[in-house]
């Protein structure tokens, strides 16, 4: 993650004046480790700083919109990333009941670092300070797509750029939460109706927006790049209790990512292995929704069994983890990326998942595909795996790790055909 011990190459080439949303990383604050889209809009967020001179962050806070430039968002930056303190509480945080305190602290200093602050809902102030000024308008998180945000910003001769990050909504409705689907379909048409370029993260992705995209005239410009994958220097975890075999499985305990597999498996394992040849399985992420059975499952785990759940694991500590581990497990039925199993592949630990389009695009023949109906299947992998460690030596057959400096060049010579 960038801002966390790591640094990315970011292009050389001269960026595109961007004004970037940052509403989601703002509402994120206080939430704990960052998830996959807030890791996306946080190397946007970097690779702005460090690129373009001319720079200017919106965000949505209590009471409306506020604007901040190149100056105020190298500011809040810093306090994103734990370099600066957040300051106190302003009288419109204090006075938020609902507002938690960490967001509030953050939406305060945009207020205070703010060049411009609009009034609740409306966006025009902010966007007749431009004037004649050619930005681009870059949303990476998802917030404020709605026609009010994005026909004012359009209004006043910004070209919308978005970046959708999969279309997992639309496609498996089964997994969401009620009144999902619906908000995030009304996103995707503003996007269709209102954009001018989207980029998406992989070509299966951008395969998806085509298609959805394709009822549209005209339709935005649509263009995929891998999303980069920074590898720090860690040491293994040592959180394995005597020195067992253990095995990961990353991401937002929700039934798409299929956990309960996992539970089945590692109760036929109990029944059959004992002692140190047991393997540990390290669930890491918080928990999501509809998943009660699950989580009833987890609550009941004993303590000193060979199951363990980190809802709040730092990312350095988790890449240390993921260093170590026989192996990264990944049963989910659906991704829109997956950054877990790149960096996995990164550090040479194997992986074992399903057949899916975005795992065969990005990993080619290095996982070891697995149905994901078949717990049976997934325990003798597991086996295999805990009894004869993988020599991880040959780098050959490891799949290519994509780069950040990769991705923002493409994104950047898509954006200068905008302006």
């Amino acid at each position: 993650m960038p801002g966390a011990g790591t640094k990315m190459a970011l292009t050389a080439n001269r960026s595109v004046p961007v004004l970037l949303d940052i509403t989601r990383l703002t509402s994120r604050v206080g939430h704990g480790p960052w998830t996959g889209i807030d890791r996306v809009e946080a190397a946007y967020f970097e690779w702005c700083l460090h690129t373009e001179p001319v720079f200017f962050c919106l965000a949505r806070v209590a009471g409306g919109f506020v604007l901040l430039d190149r100056g105020g968002a190298a500011e809040f930056w810093a306090r994103l990333i734990g370099e600066k303190p957040w300051g106190a509480r302003d009288l419109r945080a204090s006075i938020g009941i609902k507002t938690p305190k960490p967001r509030g602290r953050a939406e305060a200093d945009l207020r205070r670092l703010a060049i411009v602050h609009s009034k609740k809902d409306q966006l025009s102030e902010i966007g007749a300070y431009f004037g004649s000024q050619q930005l681009t308008y870059l949303n990476t998180g998802h917030s404020n797509l709605s026609e009010s945000v994005l026909a004012t910003l359009k209004s006043h001769g910004l070209p919308i750029a978005v970046f959708v990050h999969d279309l997992i909504p639309l496609e498996f409705p089964e997994y969401q939460r009620p009144g999902t689907v619906e908000r995030f379909e009304e996103k995707i048409r503003v996007v269709a109706q209102f954009g001018a370029v989207v980029i998406t993260n992989s070509k299966d992705t951008e395969k998806g927006v085509r298609a959805r995209f394709g009822r549209h005239d005209p339709t935005p410009r649509i263009v995929s790049a891998h999303l980069g994958v920074d590898v720090p220097n860690v040491a293994e975890s040592a959180d394995s209790r005597n020195d067992r075999p253990y095995f990961v499985t990353l991401g937002t305990i929700e039934p798409r990512k299929n956990h309960r597999l996992l539970l089945d498996v590692w109760d036929d394992l109990a029944s059959e292995v004992d002692g140190p040849d047991m393997p540990e399985l390290h669930i890491v992420g918080r928990r999501g929704w509809n998943n009660e059975e699950v989580f009833a499952r987890l609550d009941a785990l004993p303590k000193d069994g060979p199951i363990f759940e980190h809802s709040n694991l730092p990312d350095i500590e988790l890449w240390s983890m993921l260093k170590g581990a026989r192996g990264l497990l990944f049963p989910s039925f659906a991704e829109g990326f997956g950054l877990p199993s790149l960096e996995a592949a990164a550090f040479g630990v194997p992986i074992v998942c399903g057949d899916l389009a975005i795992h065969r695009e990005l990993l080619g023949n290095y996982p070891v595909y697995a149905d994901l109906n078949d717990p049976y299947l997934w325990k003798k992998i597991i086996v295999e795996l805990t009894r004869s460690r993988q020599e991880r030596s040959n780098t050959q057959a490891r799949p290519p790790i994509p780069t950040w400096a990769a991705h923002f060049e493409r994104v950047n010579e898509t954006l200068k055909g905008l302006v």
